[in-house]
């Protein structure tokens, strides 16, 4: 009884061991082979890789890493292959795609796909111009940078020819230049003219449109100048112009409009002035008034720290050789003229009048006053002239006269 009880155990063992081997054996290890010949690819083409494998194997998954991003991708079964369609989003793009064929989170197959510039859609051009001005003289330049891609915005492949054109004045120059780190580009130096610079570029049949570039006159050179007035007196009132010679560069351009030109006058006291002019066709025109005393001017004109002028020597004649005054109101009031000018005309409202109140040696009082037709008055108030007797020193248009001593009633 115990031998039997013993042998029907080791029965039930031996058939369970049995079965257990059936179920292991029943699972095929995963075996998996790359059946696409392909390697690369061009944009916008489809981008599909197969593998063969058992129709009992379990079902793959395909992970691929671009510059794009990252994605599982699930197969297409067709029989005993699978075949995996990668979206348009990575095979439009050009770089390298890595690929991991995984199960149950093991790496079976690996590899790399490479996607490459369209060859078939139309090319497009990004160009880049600048600096957008430059001076004449052939030491400035223009570089143009210019980007040809493909119609996924792929940039081409090195060593991919492009045209730059530029056009200057009667001049137009083609150069080929090929892309290199995805960009061709070209140094345009500027020429002794000014003027526009027109750049285009072509590629594969692809034209752009012109792009501007303006070659500015380069630093004004030394200039002359030289000044009208419609008479020589000092009358404060008339205004003497200047006029400079047509500024160029040292490559024969007239400056641009807009440059400033300083006229900078020193008189015979040292004294320094100042009037201002900017270009226009190279010449500017600056406007001074006439001093209302006799006087000798200096002028000199400068484009600050580039250019600068000959010297003129202005000399202004005195309008008046002397001038009436008369006291009355018991010398409470003085009036100053008739002041006629050189042809005896009265002199411009608005002329300077100055005395000075002299009490003794000491002056009390300095007075201002401005012509009006011809004439300057001046009122001595009692309440502030107290003294019994002033003296007055009279100036004007450059000319001084001094009066007798007055005496003054006080009450």
């Amino acid at each position: 009884m115990k031998k039997t009880t013993y042998l029907f155990f080791l029965f039930c063992a031996l058939a369970l061991l049995s079965f257990g081997s059936v179920l292991v054996s029943g699972k095929k290890p995963a075996s998996f082979h790359l059946i696409s010949r392909e390697s690369s690819f061009r944009a916008g083409e489809p981008v599909a890789l197969r593998f063969s494998g058992s129709p009992d194997s379990e079902i793959p998954m395909l992970f691929i890493i671009h510059s794009y991003g990252k994605t599982i991708l699930e197969p297409r079964k067709e029989k005993d292959k699978f075949v995996f369609i990668f979206p348009e989003s990575y095979s439009t793009k050009t770089g390298t795609i890595s690929w991991f064929l995984t199960t149950e989170n093991k790496t079976l197959i690996q590899g790399n796909v490479e996607i490459l510039p369209s060859n078939k859609s139309q090319v497009h051009i990004e160009n880049y111009l600048g600096p957008r001005s430059i001076l004449a003289g052939g030491k400035e330049f223009t570089m143009m940078v210019t980007v040809p891609t493909d119609g996924f915005d792929n940039p081409l492949a090195d060593n991919t020819p492009v045209l730059i054109k530029h056009q200057f004045l009667d001049n137009i120059s083609v150069t080929t230049e090929k892309t290199m780190n995805f960009i061709a580009w070209k140094d345009i130096f500027s020429e002794n003219k000014s003027g526009k610079l027109l750049v285009s570029s072509d590629c594969s049949q692809t034209a752009t449109k012109e792009i501007e570039t303006e070659i500015y006159p380069n630093i004004a050179t030394d200039f002359t100048i030289n000044y009208a007035r419609n008479h020589a007196f000092a009358d404060g009132n008339q205004i003497t112009k200047f006029t400079t010679s047509i500024i160029k560069d040292a490559y024969g351009n007239t400056v641009s409009d807009g440059t400033m030109v300083t006229f900078n006058i020193t008189n015979a006291n040292q004294k320094n002035l100042k009037t201002f002019g900017t270009t226009i066709g190279g010449i500017a025109t600056a406007q001074l008034l006439h001093p209302d005393h006799q006087d000798d001017y200096i002028v000199k004109a400068y484009v600050t720290g580039i250019a600068t002028s000959n010297h003129l020597r202005i000399h202004y004649n005195p309008l008046i050789a002397s001038f009436n005054y008369d006291f009355t109101n018991q010398n409470r009031t003085l009036q100053v003229g008739p002041l006629r000018s050189f042809m005896g005309q009265l002199v411009p409202d608005g002329i300077q009048v100055k005395v000075v109140v002299y009490h003794g040696p000491k002056a009390v009082a300095t007075l201002y006053e401005e012509s009006n037709k011809g004439y300057a008055s001046f009122v001595l108030p009692a309440d502030i002239y107290k003294e019994k007797a002033y003296r007055f020193k009279i100036t004007t248009l450059g000319v001084t006269q001094t009066t007798e001593t007055k005496e003054y009633v006080i009450n």
